[in-house]
């Protein structure tokens, strides 16, 4: 039987995306920013998971536009989309080093699911750990030379670490999620290093606390446990940690980022009222917010500007037209999940068709994620 509060997520989930959906109207085809919304991608398949180079000069993202997801690279205004990953293996949750030189991404050929390295100057990948399990969401140390993962194994979830070239694995929690007491199993997101390498920060329980471990193992301590929906966590570049809450309701649902002062062991607000349900990437300055969303008929990646005209408001879900970046540079034969199709048509349904369509396919999906992750089939 499927939790309550579960049921509530995916209701929640529903109404983001139909505040979203409903919102699309136009986008603007120009190549001059004329909107505090750029869409970055327009390919039909599904885009996701978009995270910002050290530099800030380039994106990384996992897309299945040929096939399988693998790991691409574009530039910051969605331009020279490329394919840094290719084969039959399924390659999600890109991470960069700190260096630049090369993402971090869990694989996936059928029997093996684990950490891979790939170098961003050639395209060569390495497997980095040789687990046996379900290896997920590896994040770097900030000197590079330790990663710190998600492992499914023996239906329990853990927090777990390594060296750089996978040695030296060892779990870091114990009994984080566990599958037969009927709690959430997916990691959802990479869990974020202190600035000085000596702990991590993590989501825990149902992804509503979080919490910090010492890097070199000890015992975990809570940060924030508040009764309330907080995941996500990120470190900022002056060391204050930053984290989403999700507030989640059969009727309506909205998401605020705080910024957690561990000198003066108080959050503050840094966002409130953001309609998309995350997960968010925001810049180094905290000024942009990269997000993926199906408002546009399939995931696509989009970048919000909060310093222009009405970016505060569109990340609020204020209706605001998306300016498209680039087309693609080659043809596509239209499909029924064409990005442009859907942008043409869902304008011109009434709200009430475009609603019940949104929320009976989310519902669907929804429900049917939480029964994955949990099956973890």
């Amino acid at each position: 039987m499927i939790p309550r509060r579960l049921v509530l997520l995916a209701l929640g989930i529903c109404m983001g995306l139909l505040g979203w959906s409903a919102s699309a109207n136009a986008t603007i085809p120009t190549a001059q920013a004329t909107s505090a919304i750029i869409q970055l991608t327009t390919d039909p398949a599904n885009d996701l998971r978009p995270a910002w180079s050290p530099d800030g000069r380039q994106i990384a993202f996992q897309s299945n536009r040929d096939g399988p997801y693998h790991i691409y690279l574009m530039n910051v205004d969605g331009g020279n989309q490329r394919a840094l990953t290719q084969g039959a293996m399924d390659d999600r949750h890109p991470v960069w080093t700190p260096d630049g030189k090369a993402l971090l991404f869990d694989s996936d050929d059928g029997k093996a699911h684990e950490i891979w390295t790939v170098n961003v100057a050639d395209g060569h990948r390495k497997q980095v750990t040789h687990l046996g399990a379900e290896a997920s969401f590896a994040s770097p140390s900030p000197d590079g030379q330790h990663i710190a993962f998600y492992l499914f194994k023996d239906q329990v979830l853990d927090l777990w670490t390594a060296r750089i070239d996978g040695s030296d694995a060892r779990p870091l929690t114990k009994g984080l999620a566990i599958a037969k007491n009927n709690q959430c199993t997916f990691a959802c997101h990479q869990a974020a290093w202190n600035p000085d390498g000596q702990s991590i920060v993590y989501s825990a329980g149902e992804l509503d606390s979080i919490w910090s471990v010492p890097s070199n193992g000890g015992n975990p301590s809570s940060i924030i446990d508040d009764g309330e929906d907080n995941h996500f966590p990120w470190f900022m570049a002056d060391g204050r940690l930053g984290y989403i809450t999700e507030h989640i309701s059969p009727i309506q649902s909205w998401t605020d980022a705080w910024v957690y002062d561990f000198k003066g062991g108080k959050p503050t607000l840094l966002q409130a009222q953001m309609s998309p349900q995350g997960p968010f990437e925001w810049s180094a300055d905290n000024k942009k917010v990269l997000f993926h969303s199906p408002r546009a008929g399939s995931f696509e990646i989009y970048l919000i500007d909060l310093t222009a005209p009405g970016g505060v408001q569109a990340l609020q879900g204020t209706p605001v037209p998306a300016q498209v970046a680039f087309k693609p540079s080659a043809p596509v034969a239209p499909t029924a999940n064409s990005a442009m199709q859907a942008q043409a048509i869902i304008p011109n349904l009434p709200i009430d068709a475009v609603g019940i369509t949104v929320v009976a396919s989310a519902v669907i999906a929804g429900l049917g994620l939480v029964v994955w992750r949990r099956a973890r089939s």
